[in-house]
């Protein structure tokens, strides 16, 4: 009668266990899209609209955007805290734009879709 016990208490427990650890599933988190991929301190720029396609994030200054970025940025998310140019040419020349300090957009109404060759923080000379 003992042994009887200590098996039906037993086969409650394995029971239970198998359901608490049928209910604890893990979900990964859905990863980030569009302007969201921009990193908080960063200063981002993205190939297409709306924060779309490739993207490449910064706090630095870069006279020269690498080449797989030159001339292709048509969106971009600054969530520097600071004003950034941004200019149609390398070595910040060119036509000038300054990004808000925290702002999040396309380029295209400003004219500046596929044309961004250099960017660092400040505004624009006046």
């Amino acid at each position: 009668m003992r042994n009887n016990r200590l098996v039906a208490a037993a086969a409650v427990v394995a029971a239970g266990l198998i359901s608490i650890s049928g209910t604890a599933t893990a979900t990964a988190a859905p990863a980030a899209s569009g302007f969201d991929r921009c990193a908080d301190g960063n200063f981002c720029l993205f190939e297409h609209i709306d924060g779309q396609g490739r993207v490449m994030g910064t706090k630095r200054a870069q006279s020269t955007l690498p080449l797989d970025f030159d001339n292709i940025t048509s969106s971009i998310r600054n969530r520097t805290g600071q004003k950034w140019s941004v200019y149609t040419e390398s070595g910040f020349r060119g036509r000038c734009l300054t990004i808000a300090a925290i702002w999040t957009g396309n380029v295209t109404q400003y004219d500046m879709s596929d044309k961004i060759s250099s960017i660092r923080p400040g505004a624009c000379p006046a």
